[in-house]
C-alpha cells in the first residue's frame, strides 16, 4: 500500500523527466455559479490528455485517452510543463494552446476557448478520486 502511494505521488516527476504532462479534466453535471467549485457528487471525469514536449525540435505531441497521437504545430517549447503552440483555423480563427507550469489554456482569437467553459483542469488526485467513485458503483 505504501509503495502504491509513493508511486502515485512520484508519477508526475517521472512524467516531467520523460517530457510528458498529463492533463486531467472534469466537468460538472449541475450549474456552477461563476467560478465556484463543483461539488464532488456532481463531478464527472473526462478522458485524460497527455502532452509530450520536444524542446530540441520545438514541437508537442498530444494524445487523448487511447486515441492516435497528433502533432501540434508552430510551437515554442521550454520543457514539458511550459510551451505554446499556435494554429490558424479557417473556421474559428487563431487557436493558441499553451501550458504554463502545468496549467493548460486555450484561446481562440484571444478569447477563452468555448469548450473550456464546460471542462476544467483538476488535480490528479481529485480526478482519480472521482474516477474511483464513478467505477465503484458508490455514486448514483
Amino acid at each position: 500500500m505504501l509503495l502504491g502511494l509513493a508511486a502515485f505521488f512520484m508519477w508526475p516527476v517521472y512524467e516531467h523527466l520523460t517530457g510528458e504532462a498529463t492533463v486531467y479534466r472534469m466537468f460538472c453535471t449541475s450549474e456552477r455559479a461563476g467560478d465556484s467549485p463543483c461539488v464532488l457528487r456532481d463531478e464527472l471525469t473526462s478522458v485524460p490528455e497527455t502532452y509530450k514536449a520536444f524542446p530540441d525540435q520545438q514541437s508537442v505531441i498530444v494524445w487523448i485517452g487511447n486515441d492516435a497521437p497528433s502533432k501540434l504545430g508552430n510551437c515554442a517549447v521550454r520543457d514539458a510543463l511550459n510551451w505554446r503552440c499556435t494554429r490558424n483555423d479557417k473556421k474559428v480563427g487563431t487557436v493558441d494552446q499553451s501550458m504554463a507550469n502545468g496549467q493548460l489554456t486555450e484561446t481562440v482569437d484571444g478569447n477563452p476557448s468555448p469548450g473550456l467553459g464546460l471542462f476544467y483542469q483538476a488535480p490528479r488526485w481529485r480526478w482519480w478520486l472521482v474516477k474511483l467513485l464513478e467505477t465503484s458503483g458508490l455514486r448514483k
